[in-house]
Order: C-alpha cells, then sequence, then structure tokens
C-alpha cells in the first residue's frame, strides 16, 4: 500500500469512529436535554449528586429581505431600526421590546421575520466532594 492509501485508510477509519461518536453524542444530548425542562428561550438548571447542568434554549430568528421590503414604510423609522439593523438583521433587545410594548408593530415586522428553535446548548460540570458537603 503507497503512503496515499495508508493515509486514506486511516483517515476512512478515523472518519467512520468521528461519525459513531457523533451519533452516541448527539442521543446523549438529546437523552439529557429530554431530562430537563424546557422553555422557549433562556436557561434551565438541574443538580444531581454528581454534576449541575444548564440548558440553554433560544431561537434563530431570520429577516426575509423581501417581505420586510414590503412592509418597511408601515412601521416608523425609529422603531423600524429598533429591532431591525440593516444588513438586515435583527436586533434582538428592540425586537423583544416590539414584542411586549408595541404589538402592532411586532405584528407588521413579524411577517417578514421566521423564527425557529435553536439547538439546545448544554453545559456540565463535575461538582466535588466538597461542594455537595457544602
Amino acid at each position: 500500500m503507497n503512503p496515499i492509501d495508508e493515509a486514506a485508510a486511516v483517515y476512512e477509519l478515523a472518519k467512520m469512529q468521528h461519525d459513531r461518536t457523533a451519533e452516541a453524542l448527539a442521543e446523549a444530548h438529546s437523552n439529557l436535554v429530554a431530562l430537563m425542562p424546557s422553555k422557549e428561550e433562556g436557561a434551565v438548571n438541574m443538580t444531581g449528586e454528581s454534576y449541575k447542568v444548564s440548558i440553554t434554549y433560544g431561537m434563530n430568528r431570520t429577516v426575509d429581505a423581501a417581505a420586510l421590503s414590503a412592509i418597511k414604510d408601515s412601521v416608523p423609522v425609529a422603531l423600524f431600526e429598533q429591532a431591525i439593523a440593516y444588513k438586515p438583521s435583527i436586533v434582538l433587545a428592540g425586537l423583544r421590546y416590539l414584542q411586549s410594548n408595541e404589538p402592532g408593530v411586532y405584528a407588521a415586522l413579524a411577517q417578514a421575520i421566521t423564527a425557529r428553535p435553536a439547538k439546545p446548548s448544554v453545559k456540565i460540570e463535575a461538582i466535588t466532594q466538597e461542594q455537595l458537603a457544602a
């Protein structure tokens, strides 16, 4: 076997191992998320005997540029600029403000925004015996 074939075989084996590990990690992630409370956005925390687990939920929001262009003139400029940065991209703090305080303006902007759940972020940290005793 020449060096290219040897390297390719090693790569192929490593890729297969990586894929199996990625599948196992994804399953472990799903199982851990399933045991925790969920919410649309924000973090939840639980502590077991050996681990503290934090899961952060979020939404990935995008803007449909054509739809935004069609409704842009119906939103006051100051409020538009508070929620939409012109690239266009979403100014999340401003969008949340509109959602809570300006429902009519938010409803107009929502026609151009697509929101879909983000993959939950998982963080685990080992708890030491000293932390358990405290």
